[in-house]
Parts: structure tokens; C-alpha cells; sequence
């Protein structure tokens, strides 16, 4: 994964969020691995299976991240993993896959940007990343 970004914003005096972007690159299958071959209308879905590859190496660059030490102590941090997927939704807007994380007050939550195919054709592997992302964030913090 390509670190693409790195920013804490003040939002109050108390209060400083920090954003990391990557992006998957050309030598990983991070998050790539995940999908299947392009349907004949450029679909993918997501190939169940064991997702904790995946998962281990978000951990990985989190970790990477929290250990450096920035000039504000973030009351909260947030990590978007841009994936190469980039597909239309029914009326042609382009969706990249995503997958959003959030540290706050020690807990970790996950979000994931998918389009209205993946909706339909994988939605149960979506909520399985999900939820296995955050509990193994939330166990092996």
C-alpha cells in the first residue's frame, strides 16, 4: 500500500483528528485479492473466503502509524484504504471500493464504500469484512 496522505486537523482545542490515505499499488494484493474476475458488464464481487490476510495487513499499517509520534496527540484517527476497484453504479457514477477505519476513545469502527452491484451480488461478504475487521482491530489492539 502507497501512503498517499498523513494530516491532523485542529477541530477544537481539545479536539485533533488525524486522516491517513493509502492506496493499494501495483506490487500488493492487500485488498485486491479479495474480488473476482470482472463479470461481461466489469463487476466484480467479492470471492468468500478468509479474510484475515487482509485484515492482519490494515492491522499492520495501523500499527505502523499509531507508533509515530505526531506534533498533536489525535483524539481520534482515521485510515481510508483505497483499493484499485473502481466500477459504475446504475446511473454511471464511478465508486472506488474503500475501506474506512476509525479510532476513537479506543475503539475501532469500520466502514466500507461499495457500489449498488456490489450491494446486491456481495453484501454479506461486506458485513463479514466488517465485522471481522473490527473485532480483530478491537482484540488485537
Amino acid at each position: 500500500m502507497k501512503k498517499l496522505f498523513d494530516e491532523t486537523h485542529e477541530y477544537s482545542d481539545l479536539d485533533f483528528r488525524r486522516t491517513i490515505w493509502y492506496l493499494s499499488d501495483e506490487t500488493d494484493n492487500v485488498i485486491e485479492s479479495i474480488f473476482g474476475t470482472p463479470d461481461e458488464y466489469g463487476g466484480r464481487m467479492i470471492v468468500p473466503g478468509d479474510y484475515n490476510v487482509m485484515i492482519k495487513a490494515l492491522r499492520e499499517l495501523i500499527r505502523s502509524d499509531i507508533d509515530k509520534v505526531t506534533e498533536q496527540q489525535p483524539t481520534e484517527t482515521h485510515w481510508v484504504f483505497y483499493s484499485n476497484q473502481v466500477s459504475e453504479d446504475a446511473i454511471g457514477d464511478k465508486v472506488r471500493f474503500s475501506i474506512y477505519i476509525r479510532l476513537k476513545e479506543g475503539k475501532y469502527e469500520c466502514n466500507i464504500n461499495i457500489t449498488d452491484f456490489m450491494f446486491a451480488a456481495s453484501f454479506d461478504e461486506i458485513i463479514k469484512i466488517k465485522n471481522l475487521t473490527e473485532q480483530y482491530l478491537n482484540s488485537n489492539s
